[in-house]
């Protein structure tokens, strides 16, 4: 799954060097990057999130008792009301866009000319991809649950190809490449639902039709199970759609330089740490159907381990190499020094919260696997609160990079309770032994950090963009044999247990 991904935030880079080019950090830009947050933001009620999380372990459980006939109902039942809900739920957003944009985000994008007309028209040709991808993303919960990851992780590929695609094909053919943007992301989302139902048919014993008699005890429990969920993906709209707000009030360029520093933190979090925690959903979900608390416990130490492994030193790296990273990425066309500097400033601070991010993505899973969606509601909202409060106050003195950091310190106070509520639910989580790990995962971090800094002094970035890309790959090779070299001195042994866990995955696919 994380090589499928990594070609796909690969593509994703692209995709954003595409609308560097075109766009800038322009004004088109911070329209375009309104267009693509607000049908998005809606993507955890109908796509992953809410309905993922209540989803797949009444699936997991339904398939376990063995009647294909019961599972059948239920999931024709499912996606036909889920289709149904995203379809109407499109149309709505569709109609309320003018006015959605005319309360919000219109006192800054009225000084600029056209801002306000192109934001609205971008935003209505997004909200299908609504639809779309709530479709996709239950095709993807089933594949899912049975175990299968490559189909799923490879969708966003086909999704960034489309945007490249079209981006490129249509830059000229409309008033503003933005559009061509937008229609990318609308076929995009077409492709990905209809290149993963062949897997299930083919793949999976799961079968379905369309039922519109949404009426079935396991249609009911997962909206029952949903409904906390559906009240945080609310609060996740909530926290996301004032943090926009703030920074549509801020420097023309923000909005864009925000979205372009958060490609590169979900690069690292897209590649591992989602991989990570989708992978082991439908694995927790079975250890707690069989009321194995030690194996959820091991589970919840291994991704524990992976997740600081991968994100530690990510990000000093993203911090050292930061400039030199968003020259060599971005630094096209309409991306001039100013949008370098503005990206550079949200990213050191969107870095800052990787760690955090992915341990809270991990202890989410545990409760999800549990079927308790109340309790990360409640510490979504906890974060909301935190989040919002910290943009205001963080803002004034730090402009665009207030937001990157409050996003970060308020996704550092939601792994701390999520897991202070898991440790009083489970008891003793083996915490010792994991705060070992990471702190040996941080000395590694720190020696890595010297190295790269030393080299620095020996061998400063060149200004060629060719030279530019060989000085950042002796770089990066450099960091990670210092960082490897170092865990496994001290004991840390996560990348040797990756490779066994290949090695035998290999083994039985040649059986």
């Amino acid at each position: 799954m994380t090589a499928m991904t990594l070609l796909s935030r690969v593509l994703g880079l692209v995709r954003e060097q595409v609308r560097a080019h075109y766009l800038g950090t322009g004004s088109a830009s911070d329209a375009f990057g309104l267009a693509s947050m607000l049908p998005n933001l809606f993507r955890r009620l109908f796509a992953e999130g809410a309905m993922t999380a209540a989803f797949i372990p009444v699936l997991v459980e339904t398939m376990e008792k063995g009647k294909a006939a019961v599972t059948k109902e239920f999931l024709s039942k499912f996606v036909t009301f889920l289709s149904c809900v995203a379809i109407l739920f499109s149309i709505a957003g569709l109609l309320a866009t003018p006015w959605i944009i005319d309360t919000f985000f219109s006192s800054e994008f009225r000084k600029v000319e056209g801002k306000v007309e192109l934001t609205v028209a971008l935003t209505e040709l997004m909200w299908p991809y609504l639809a779309f991808i709530s479709i996709a993303a239950l095709f993807q919960a089933i594949l899912n649950a049975h175990k299968i990851f490559g189909p799923s992780a490879f969708t966003p590929v086909l999704l960034n190809l489309s945007i490249i695609g079209c981006g490129v094909a249509f830059a000229d053919a409309f008033s503003d490449p933005a559009y061509g943007l937008v229609i990318g992301f609308l076929v995009g989302g077409v492709v990905q639902a209809a290149f993963q139902l062949p897997y299930i048919w083919r793949w999976t014993t799961s079968r379905f039709s369309l039922d519109f008699r949404f009426r079935h005890p396991q249609v009911r429990r997962v909206l029952i199970i949903m409904g906390p969920g559906i009240f945080a993906a609310g609060i996740y709209q909530i926290n996301v759609f004032v943090s926009q707000l703030i920074a549509s009030g801020l420097e023309g360029g923000s909005i864009a330089s925000l979205q372009y520093g958060i490609r590169l933190q979900e690069l690292v979090l897209g590649l591992f740490v989602v991989s990570i925690a989708q992978v082991i959903l439908p694995t927790l979900s079975q250890q707690t159907a069989q009321n194995d608390e030690a194996a959820v416990k091991d589970t919840l130490r291994y991704a524990t381990g992976l997740m600081g492994y991968v994100t530690l030193p990510a990000t000093a790296g993203l911090i050292l190499v930061g400039p030199e990273v968003v020259r060599l990425l971005f630094q096209f066309g309409e991306f001039d020094d100013r949008s370098v500097n503005m990206t550079v400033t949200a990213l050191n601070f969107y870095a800052a919260g990787l760690l955090v991010i992915a341990l809270g993505r991990v202890y989410q899973q545990v409760f999800y696997a549990y079927k308790d969606l109340k309790t990360p509601t409640y510490v979504a909202f906890a974060t909301m609160v935190a989040n919002i409060v910290l943009c205001i106050v963080l803002s004034e003195p730090l402009a665009h990079g207030g937001i990157a950091l409050a996003g970060s310190l308020s996704a550092g106070l939601g792994a701390f309770l999520l897991l202070w509520l898991l440790r009083r639910k489970m008891g003793a989580l083996g915490g010792p032994e994991m705060t070992s790990r990471l702190l040996r995962m941080g000395i590694a971090t720190a020696l890595m950090t010297g190295a790269v800094l030393g080299f620095e002094q020996l061998w400063a970035a060149p200004p060629g963009r060719l030279m530019l890309l060989v000085w950042l790959g002796v770089v990066v090779t450099l960091a990670a044999a210092v960082f490897v070299i170092a865990c496994r001195v001290m004991g840390v042994d996560e990348l040797a247990g990756l490779w066994r866990s290949v090695a035998r995955k290999l083994g039985r696919s040649k059986k």
